[in-house]
């Protein structure tokens, strides 16, 4: 069950910055670091998909943890962003179980299945999961950033 709590500021360019990632990396998933200071997003951290299966999961390669601590130093809130390939841009059983980790971290998701010419074009979601709980969070683009 979902509920919608809160929002979270972002700019176009890192929602642009983000879906580039996806696109370059499908058909795999790919994976990275968001910084986050008073519901906005501050910065975006491409990092490498180490998963054994990349293809249906993600994992942050043991080489890009130091980008979390760095955050953290910074006095910024961590999240995360990854992509959905082929599927609807909602959280995975999965994904539920990466947020046991970091249970309510800011998680950004991007799907590319209707990413065709012709179609909608990417879907591009919030969410705030409390495993098993996964709560919608509203985005607010800043076309000029």
């Amino acid at each position: 069950m979902s509920s919608l709590v809160g929002a979270i500021a972002i700019a176009r360019s890192q929602v642009d910055a983000i879906v580039a990632h996806a696109r370059a990396g499908a058909p795999d998933e790919v994976c990275g670091v968001v910084a986050v200071r008073d519901g906005s997003v501050v910065s975006v951290i491409a990092t490498r998909n180490a998963a054994a299966t990349p293809r249906n999961r993600f994992e942050i390669d043991v080489r890009d943890l130091m980008r979390i601590v760095e955050v953290e130093r910074e006095g910024l809130d961590v999240g995360f962003y990854h992509s959905h390939p082929v599927s609807v841009a909602y959280p995975s059983a999965t994904d539920i179980g990466f947020a046991e980790l970091w249970p309510g971290a800011l998680q950004l998701m991007v799907s590319l299945r209707h990413d065709l010419p012709g179609a909608i074009g990417p879907e591009f979601h919030a969410y705030r999961i409390f495993p098993p709980r996964v709560d919608v969070v509203a985005i607010a683009i800043d076309e000029g950033r």
